[in-house]
């Protein structure tokens, strides 16, 4: 009798033990962090971006000082150099130099103060009775543009210099891009506004 009650104590405990150990308890404290794996293989590389307006290159305002007086088949021409050194064979070849003036040496009448257009500007006017036409106009070479001027009655000995110009070098890529987006080149204040440029 004292054998069977010594099993039925010994179930009890075993029972109190074992829902002592369920899974009601509180869980216990974070263990330490474990050692960093080996670093995986690099992902593929990315499609190459859009090329950016940060490839323009612009210059500033330039005010030639001085014209050089030539005579070509009896016409009267007055020019200046600007040095540009970044027009390479690629633009050439590639892209694109626009050169943008401000005619301020004429009158207002005649040329708005600080209006700006694209080369060539084709300016005509009248004194008196005649009626007078300016041309300029601009070449881009290696690491130069030439500014020219030649007004079809001969009328000039000379050249104001208050007259001023800019140019913008346009590589390929994105001359392509702006032409997609509809900027047209000629309009100074649309270039201005696509590339962000400074007054």
């Amino acid at each position: 009798m004292k054998k069977v009650n010594y099993l039925l104590l010994l179930s009890a405990i075993c029972a109190l033990f074992i829902t002592s150990c369920g899974k009601d308890g509180a869980v216990g404290p974070q263990g330490p962090t474990g050692p960093t794996g080996a670093t995986g293989p690099a992902g593929p590389t990315g499609a190459t971006g859009a090329t950016g307006t940060a490839n323009v290159i612009y210059s500033a305002w330039v005010t030639p000082s001085t014209y050089t007086k030539d005579t070509v088949f009896s016409t009267y021409h007055f020019y200046t150099n600007i040095a540009a050194a970044k027009i390479t064979q690629a633009i050439l070849d590639h892209g694109t130099v626009i050169v943008y003036g401000k005619l301020d040496g004429y009158t207002s009448v005649i040329w708005p103060t600080d209006q700006v257009s694209a080369l060539p500007i084709v300016v005509t006017y009248t004194e008196g009775t005649t009626v007078y036409t300016d041309t300029w106009s601009s070449l881009a070479t290696l690491g130069n543009i030439k500014i020219d001027f030649v007004d079809d009655k001969n009328l000039y000995n000379g050249i104001s210099n208050a007259h001023q110009f800019r140019y913008i070098i346009i590589p390929g890529a994105v001359l392509t891009a702006t032409i997609n987006k509809h900027v047209n080149l000629n309009d100074y204040n649309q270039v201005k506004q696509a590339f962000k440029l400074p007054d």
